[in-house]
């Protein structure tokens, strides 16, 4: 008899996404991988609360990212909460608290859930999984220079080259100096200049010279913006402007873009990073290096993450200073990069059971014998399931072997009056019964043969 009432959506809201067991595996695979060479560089993990006041947000993030784009909790009226749609305004108020305790430089990254309401995308959710990583308190270009080499270290440790992926750089101060030098620009309107660099590959070329146009009404910084879109190079974009002043050449911008250059290159990194004018990131507190990382094959151009640096990291909380540089990338925009490089490996498709053993009791009788056995496999850190259907014996070695795992314990009767247990290479089908001191020794003897057969085989 069925019933009339209405069932629920079987689906998740609208751009979040259920994770099942194998979706989770490759996320903690990648996760793993982040975290193995964030650890190396000695940065530690930090986590925030998911709810912050908007407040800290709409000082410190974009307008659009708070009005548009964010997810607001009012539970008490007047009290208005975000979820929080990134993570460096929760981290300037941890820094701010524990300033002066702190050694610097700090060194932090987290991986936390973020929430921007914004249109679903292939590669953007409404919620998502951002891998964080920031260091605050150097305020020299060796900051940068780490961050690149982590970013590079990172991508190559998936096995990405640098025909695969570039890391695209930039200076706000630069640009600050572009503006003022050379076009003129109103400082009013050089945040406008940001706002529109940061939107020149969403929107058509004419699109792009409307806006443009209609934003500054001034043929002068119109066709100098145009430049600064265009410029592959910092060369080709000097070029292309006459009369540069002398102060443009000793504004801090311009000298740090030229020291940067000159680091990479005595890095050895050059292939995997290179200059681009129209790099500013649309975030409000970005203050001098800004980068981004994009894959440049020819099947999915874009932007997978980015950063920069910041200096007023603590202003919103402390009369302290701080500067900082770091960057926050996608887990799910990473995923369909190594995706589409095919550089994720295989084994994370399926569970790897091979070091799980399988218990198999021939009826309930034996079941608290069964689970002293798993108990004491378990304290070995070997994974142990128990068979709880008690249906026969051949019907649970098929269920072992369908699972992919290599012992099976078979626990009857007569082991549980003699303390034994037989156990099954479901490999070779070879068995035997051994006392149950003896197990863990015989688990690591078919352990041993089972990865010399795989070596062997493999050579």
């Amino acid at each position: 008899m069925s019933s009339n009432r209405n069932k629920f959506s079987r689906d998740p809201i609208k751009g979040m996404d259920d994770f099942y067991p194998s979706d989770m595996r490759l996320v903690n695979f990648i996760c793993d991988v982040l975290r193995d060479v964030a650890e190396l560089y000695c940065y530690e993990e930090y986590e925030t609360p998911l709810l912050e006041p908007i407040e800290i947000f709409e000082a410190k993030s974009s307008t659009e990212l708070v009005n548009e784009q964010s997810y607001i909790v009012e539970k008490k009226e007047g009290v208005r909460l975000i979820l929080r749609p990134e993570i460096t305004p929760s981290l300037a108020r941890m820094i701010a608290k524990k300033n002066q305790e702190l050694k610097k430089p700090i060194r932090w990254y987290s991986i936390p859930k973020c929430y921007r309401y914004e249109d679903t995308q292939k590669g953007r959710r409404r919620e998502f999984l951002q891998f964080n990583l920031d260091i605050l308190g150097e305020d020299n270009l060796y900051g940068e220079l780490e961050i690149f080499n982590i970013i590079i270290e990172l991508l190559t440790n998936f096995g990405a080259t640098a025909e695969q992926f570039q890391i695209y750089y930039n200076n706000r101060r630069f640009i600050d100096a572009v503006c003022q030098f050379i076009l003129n620009v109103p400082k009013s309107q050089i945040s406008l200049v940001y706002k529109i660099l940061d939107k020149s590959d969403k929107l058509e070329e004419k699109e792009f010279e409307k806006l443009l146009i209609d934003s500054f009404q001034n043929e002068n910084i119109v066709q100098g913006i145009l430049k600064i879109k265009e410029s592959k190079s910092l060369e080709e974009l000097l070029k292309k402007f006459e009369d540069i002043p002398e102060d443009f050449y000793k504004s801090k911008g311009y000298i740090e873009l030229i020291n940067l250059d000159r680091m990479i290159k005595d890095a050895g990194i050059s292939d995997y990073c290179s200059f681009s004018s129209k790099i500013v990131r649309g975030l409000d507190y970005y203050t001098g290096t800004v980068f981004e990382v994009f894959d440049t094959g020819k099947e999915n151009v874009r932007a997978i993450f980015g950063g920069g640096r910041y200096d007023d990291l603590l202003s919103l909380f402390s009369e302290e200073s701080l500067t900082g540089i770091g960057f926050g990338m996608g887990i799910l925009m990473l995923s369909l990069f190594l995706k589409t490089y095919d550089l994720l490996p295989d084994f994370i498709n399926e569970r790897e059971n091979t070091d799980t053993v399988y218990i198999i009791s021939i009826n309930e009788k034996v079941a608290p014998y069964a689970l002293k056995i798993a108990k004491k496999i378990r304290e070995e850190d070997f994974p142990c399931i128990i068979d709880y259907k008690f249906k026969n014996l051949k019907s649970q070695l098929s269920k072992a072997s369908e699972l992919g795992v290599l012992i099976g314990l078979i626990v009857g009767d007569k082991e549980a009056e003699e303390n034994k247990v037989t156990i099954k290479n479901l490999a070779t089908n070879q068995q035997k019964t051994v006392d149950l001191e003896e197990l863990i020794e015989e688990i690591y003897l078919n352990l041993d043969k089972y990865e010399e057969n795989d070596d062997s085989e493999e050579n």
